[in-house]
């Protein structure tokens, strides 16, 4: 089946998923949100739609252990996005994070999430593509 607006077949386009860091999670504790942030994204996307096809799970280690923060894996969608993977602070950047999840999810349509008040700050945010 042909999508006109994405220009490709279903096909190609894969699920997302979203492999949240169980060891991060732990370490940040429940005060923190860290434990929550599997949860609130769950949520947060099966209310924007977006729980057919996005996938979010916690995993073991991914060997980043970032100090105050959890890595997360997001995999999927277009090929050529290939696999992000990044430390954020789940309280403070959980939208970003959701702003790439839907990006991968739904690439062809605006974002249902609003831009944050203000961008952090390269050393505060760690993102690294990887190829797939």
């Amino acid at each position: 089946m042909r999508d006109e607006r994405a220009g490709e077949t279903d096909e190609t386009r894969e699920d997302v998923d979203v492999l949240v860091c169980r060891k991060c999670l732990m370490r940040r504790g429940a005060r923190a949100g860290g434990v929550e942030l599997p949860r609130w994204l769950q949520r947060t996307l099966s209310e924007r739609g977006l729980s057919d096809t996005v996938r979010v799970m916690p995993t073991g280690c991914l060997r980043q252990c970032p100090r105050g923060q959890v890595t997360v894996l997001v995999t999927g969608g277009a090929p050529q996005q290939g696999t992000a993977l990044m430390t954020v602070d789940p309280l403070m950047e959980r939208e970003k994070l959701l702003r790439l999840i839907e990006a991968r999810a739904r690439p062809d349509e605006e974002l249902l999430s609003p831009e944050p008040a203000s961008e952090p700050t390269r050393d505060e945010h760690d993102e690294r593509n990887i190829p797939s």
